[in-house]
C-alpha cells in the first residue's frame, strides 16, 4: 500500500472529527441536563444511555471484521469476494439483531429486579423510552455492515460525517426539546431517529463508492465460517472490553442507584480521551491490514513501536492535567454537587484507562493482522479482574471501589501484554524487550519531572510559584524528549517545529 502515513493521518483526523461531535455531545448534554432534569431522571437518562450502549457489543465484531477484510479484497482487487463479504456480514447482523431484541425484551422486563434504587413512578417511562432507544439499536445492528465498508475503503470521513452528524443532530434536538418537557420518551426519541438517520445515509454513500451487489443468494457459508473464525477472538477481546469498563454504570446502578449520576459524569469524561485515543488508533487498522496482506512487515513494526511511545506519552500527560485540574473542570462543567462526587472517580478512572490505553495501537495491529486470538487471553483475564473486583469494592465502599476494581483490572491487563502476549507476537511487536523498553519505559522516563511535579503538588492549589514550577517540569520534560528523540517525531522538536502527519510514522 502506497502513501501508509498520509492515508493513517487522513483516518486519524477523521476519526477525531467523529470523536470530536461525540465529545462535544458528551460535553453539552450533561452541561444542562444536570441544571434541568432532578437527580433520579437525569441518573435514569445516564443509564438509559449506558444500556444502549451495551446493545451494540452484540455485532460480535462483524463491523470490525468487514473493514479488515474489505481492505484486504480491495488490495487484491476481488470484487466477488467482496459482494460475498457484505452479503454474509448482513445476514450475520441481522441474526444479531434478533437477538438484542430478546435482550432487550428482558431487561425491560426485569428492570425492577436489576436496579434496586429507580423510583416506582420512573418505571414505566423508563420501559417505554428503552423500548424507543433498543428498537433504534435493531435497527443499527445490520446497517452497521455499511461503517464496515467504508472503514475498509478507508474512508473514514464519511463515517465521521455520517456518525458525528447524527450525534450532534440528536444532541440538538435534546436541549431543545428538554427546555419545555423532562419526559424521558421524547428526549430518547430525539437521540433515536438521529442515529437511525446517520446510519441510513451511509448506505447512499456505499452505494456511491462502490457497485456492491448484496442479496440473499450472496450468503456463503464458507464466508460466513471466515468470518467467524476471525470474530471468534475478537468477540472474546470484546466481551472483556464490556467487563473491563462497560458494566460499570450497571453496577453502580445495582447497588446504588442514587450514585449513577456522579458515576456516569465520571466515566463521561475519561471516556472523552479513551475515545479519542481508540479513535486514532483504529485508524491504523484497514491501513496495516493492507500493509500485512502485501507482506510489510518491517514498515508494521515500525509504526506499532512509535505509535506505542506517542500513547505512553500522551496517557501519562492526560494524567497529569487530571490530577492537576481535574476540579476547577468539573466545576466549570457540571457546577456541585456533582463535581466534589465524581472528581475521585475521575481520578482513578483516568490512571486506569492512561495504563489500559497504552497498548491500544499494539491492539489494532493484532487486530489488522489476524493476530487477535492472542489478545483473547489478556482481554479475558483484564475482564475477569476487572468485574470481581468492581463487584466486591462496589459492595465494600460503593462507586469509588467499582472504579479502582476497572484501575487493577487495567494493571493486570498491561502486565499480561507485555509479559505474554508480546511475546508471542515478536513478528509485529519486534520482541516483548524491546517493545516495553522503547514502547513504554522510554517515554515515561522522559515524563518524570511533570510526573513527580504533579505527585507532590496533589491536593494543593497552584500558586504562582507553583505554576513556574510546573512550566520549568513541563519544559525538562520537552528537554528530555528532544534528547532522547523517542517519543517525539523529530518535526516536534526544536529545529523542526511544524507537524507532518507523514513522517509521525516513521522511526
Amino acid at each position: 500500500m502506497k502513501r501508509i502515513g498520509t492515508t493513517i493521518a487522513k483516518n486519524a483526523i477523521s476519526n477525531l472529527i467523529r470523536g470530536g461531535a461525540t465529545a462535544i455531545v458528551a460535553l453539552a448534554l450533561p452541561h444542562f441536563l444536570t441544571r434541568s432534569l432532578s437527580h433520579d431522571r437525569f441518573a435514569a437518562w445516564s443509564l438509559l444511555l449506558q444500556m444502549s450502549a451495551y446493545m451494540t457489543y452484540l455485532d460480535f465484531g462483524v463491523q470490525t471484521a468487514v473493514a479488515r477484510f474489505l481492505a484486504g479484497y480491495m488490495e487484491r482487487g476481488s470484487e466477488k469476494h467482496r459482494d460475498r463479504l457484505v452479503s454474509t456480514a448482513l445476514a450475520l447482523l441481522s441474526m444479531a439483531a434478533v437477538l438484542a431484541t430478546f435482550v432487550i425484551i428482558v431487561v425491560l422486563w426485569q428492570l425492577p429486579n436489576l436496579f434496586y434504587g429507580i423510583p416506582p413512578e420512573l418505571i414505566p417511562e423508563f420501559r417505554l423510552a428503552g423500548g424507543i432507544v433498543g428498537a433504534s439499536v435493531v435497527l443499527l445492528l445490520p446497517l452497521s455492515a455499511y461503517s464496515g465498508v467504508l472503514l475498509g475503503l478507508h474512508r473514514n470521513e464519511y463515517v465521521a460525517a455520517a456518525v458525528g452528524g447524527s450525534r450532534l443532530l440528536g444532541a440538538a434536538g435534546v436541549l431543545l426539546l428538554v427546555q419545555h418537557s423532562h419526559s424521558l420518551v421524547l428526549l430518547s426519541a430525539c437521540i433515536a431517529s438521529a442515529t437511525v438517520l446517520g446510519s441510513l445515509s451511509q448506505i447512499v454513500m456505499v452505494k456511491r463508492l462502490l457497485p456492491l451487489t448484496v442479496s440473499p443468494s450472496g450468503v456463503r457459508a464458507a464466508t460466513a465460517m471466515e468470518l467467524g473464525g476471525y470474530c471468534v477472538g475478537l468477540t472474546v477481546w470484546t466481551v472483556g472490553m464490556l467487563l473491563i469498563s462497560g458494566l460499570d454504570v450497571a453496577i453502580v446502578g445495582h447497588v446504588d442507584f442514587r450514585a449513577v449520576g456522579y458515576y456516569s459524569i465520571a466515566a463521561a469524561l475519561v471516556t472523552l480521551f479513551s475515545g479519542a485515543h481508540t479513535a486514532i488508533c483504529s485508524a491504523f487498522m484497514t491501513p496495516l491490514a493492507a500493509l500485512h496482506a502485501a507482506g510489510e512487515v518491517d514498515l508494521i513494526r515500525g509504526v506499532i513501536l512509535n505509535a506505542t511511545r506517542l500513547s505512553t506519552f500522551v496517557n501519562l500527560v492526560a494524567v497529569t492535567v487530571t490530577f492537576l485540574g481535574g476540579r476547577f473542570l468539573l466545576q466549570l462543567w457540571v457546577g456541585e454537587p456533582y463535581a466534589t462526587q465524581a472528581l475521585p472517580i475521575v481520578e482513578i478512572l483516568m490512571l486506569a484507562h492512561a495504563i489500559r490505553l497504552v497498548m491500544n495501537p499494539y491492539a489494532s495491529a493484532l487486530i489488522a493482522t489476524d493476530l487477535q486470538r492472542h489478545g483473547v487471553a489478556q482481554g479475558a483475564v483484564e475482564g475477569i479482574v476487572n468485574l470481581i473486583c468492581s463487584l466486591i469494592g462496589a459492595y465494600w465502599i460503593g462507586s469509588l471501589g467499582v472504579a479502582l476494581g476497572t484501575l487493577i483490572g487495567a494493571i493486570c491487563g498491561l502486565a499480561w501484554t507485555c509479559l505474554l502476549t508480546a511475546r508471542r507476537t515478536a513478528e509485529i511487536s519486534s520482541g516483548r524487550r524491546k517493545f516495553i523498553s522503547e514502547g513504554i519505559l522510554r517515554p515515561f522516563l522522559c515524563t518524570l519531572p511533570l510526573v513527580i511535579f504533579t505527585v507532590v503538588m496533589y491536593d494543593h492549589a497552584l500558586t504562582l510559584n507553583s505554576v513556574a514550577l510546573l512550566g520549568l517540569s513541563a519544559f525538562a520534560t520537552y528537554l528530555l524528549m528532544h534528547r532522547f528523540g523517542g517519543p517525539l517525531p523529530r518535526s516536534l522538536q526544536f529545529a523542526k517545529p511544524f507537524l507532518q502527519p507523514s513522517r509521525l510514522l516513521k522511526n
